[in-house]
């Protein structure tokens, strides 16, 4: 599994604030260790709007929808949890991304 792919992913069971559902996911480990470990960091997807800069950033899905990645919603999950593929991120998003995931981590 690829850094930057989008996926649908069975979140349950949740307890609230977190996200549940079988909902997309965005691959935010590296490629690398996602071929290697059963787990992967997921950021889920929501479709509701805004973006909130830097913790919703909007993404277009390849279906034309758009989405928006929810930081506060990082999460490692096991690959058992994936569903079906849905594709990847547009070109220059994950550049987006780590910009906000650095800000979100750090202090």
């Amino acid at each position: 599994m690829r850094r930057g792919a989008l996926c649908w992913v069975n979140l349950e069971p949740a307890s609230p604030p977190e996200f549940g559902k079988t909902r997309p996911g965005l691959v935010v480990s590296n490629s690398e260790q996602n071929s290697r470990l059963p787990t992967l960091v997921i950021l889920p997807l929501s479709s509701r709007p805004p973006e909130i800069w830097p913790l919703r950033i909007k993404l277009r899905m390849p279906d034309g929808q758009d989405s928006y990645a929810v930081l506060a919603g990082i999460r490692q999950v096991s690959k058992k949890r994936l569903k079906e593929m849905i594709g990847a991120s547009p070109t220059g998003f994950l550049t987006k991304l780590d910009e906000a995931l650095e800000l979100y981590l750090k202090d």
